[in-house]
């Protein structure tokens, strides 16, 4: 089967993925499809799983509940809507560039792993793999996220990268994206004054960061190969009976893992960078938070305020069962702001501007048209031999 290639892919190096991505999707997004299997009676749609009953129940709870909280609240939105004219746009140029920086961060972050492994991707094509992940992520409630790790995995392997270098790059920056992300939760600890939240954070990123470690001393010896071996096979055995996923024979896997991870090349250096990269695209959001509540006339918030409230936006989309946690995540940052004495017509400007750059509509729109003409010159160039 031929390597599917695209004029991202630079010359010059053998071929190789929410964020904001997950890991657990990221193992599961280089395995064969399964086709579904047609039941006893000929019917390949059974009837819906409680699970699915719960999650559509949830997203209709939190619907009620915004109308509920709209409602409640019609005279402090509509103001708040109405300041939108009036907002101060020399602080939404920082705030757009903020986010922009932080989408760039991760891509970059990417690119460096993707190197690792010997592929070569332009940033553009990785930029647009990542904006139409954000994409499919926003827009697809619960299951997102897993959604917007097989098409960034598609994005990858359509620039020159095999499944199983795509497949560990996926994974490796979910795990970067939450060790650094720790670092974030531990300042937000600390400047709220809660020391036992701050230790959590800290060992949570020192027990990721020493089992990263474990596994490159492990990978320089033909015995720590063994047992890094030994380990990937329990782990993937009792994933599978979790979650019943990835599919096929653990020790199959687990050997295609410590394969891939034996052959990524990764110095002292080029950790460092990866590391500064995630820091950067988890600050870069909370910077973009304070500049919009700045643009908002929202001035008097300390930073570790600033990251209380970012702390409980992310909370919320990870907990919210709508589509970019859309409806939660605006009420749990309101809520978050009236708590720490921000209240008024403001808040609700502050939270609409943050929210209106985050979702990331227009880096969407232009990841899209990168991609249809990146298409439209591949078929010209297909064509090509055929018309001479």
């Amino acid at each position: 089967m031929s390597r599917p290639t695209g004029p991202e892919h630079e010359a010059g190096g053998p071929s190789q993925p929410s964020p904001e991505l997950a890991v657990a999707g990221a193992a599961a997004v280089a395995l064969p499809r399964v086709e579904a299997m047609p039941i006893a009676n000929g019917l390949t749609n059974p009837a819906p799983h409680w699970k699915t009953v719960a999650r559509n129940l949830a997203i209709v709870a939190v619907a009620l509940g915004v109308v509920a909280a709209i409602y409640s609240e019609r005279s402090t939105t509509a103001q708040g809507l109405r300041n939108l004219g009036d907002i101060n746009w020399a602080w939404v140029a920082p705030s757009s560039l903020a986010e922009v920086l932080s989408m760039a961060a991760f891509g970059r972050l990417y690119q460096i792993l993707l190197q690792a492994n010997g592929t070569r991707i332009r940033l553009p094509w990785i930029m647009a793999a990542s904006y139409t992940a954000n994409a499919v992520s926003a827009a697809v409630p619960v299951i997102g996220s897993g959604m917007a790790s097989r098409q960034t995995f598609r994005w990858f392997r359509a620039g020159g990268a095999d499944s199983a270098a795509a497949s560990l790059t996926l994974t490796v920056a979910g795990v970067v994206s939450t060790v650094t992300l720790a670092t974030v939760a531990t300042a937000t600890a600390l400047l709220s004054g809660n020391p036992a939240a701050a230790a959590g954070g800290v060992f949570l990123a020192i027990a990721m960061g020493g089992a990263a470690t474990v596994v490159a001393i492990e990978l320089g010896s033909e015995k720590g190969q063994c047992r890094l071996l030994r380990t990937t096979i329990f782990v993937i055995r009792c994933v599978q009976r979790a979650v019943r996923s990835p599919k096929g024979q653990p020790e199959t896997l687990a050997q295609s893992v410590v394969g891939s991870l034996e052959r990524m090349e990764v110095k002292a250096s080029t950790l460092g960078r990866i590391l500064l990269l995630g820091l950067a695209n988890w600050w870069a959001d909370v910077a973009c938070l304070a500049f919009s509540m700045k643009a908002a006339g929202i001035y008097d918030l300390s930073v570790g305020k600033v990251l209380l409230v970012w702390t409980a936006a992310v909370g919320a989309a990870s907990l919210s069962p709508t589509p970019a946690g859309i409806g939660a995540v605006e009420i749990a940052m309101v809520a978050a702001m009236a708590g720490l004495g921000a209240k008024g017509p403001e808040t609700i400007t502050a939270v609409l501007v943050y929210r209106s750059i985050t979702l990331k509509a227009a880096g969407s729109l232009i990841a899209l048209a990168y991609a249809g003409v990146h298409r439209r010159r591949q078929l010209n160039e297909e064509r090509r031999p055929i018309a001479e």
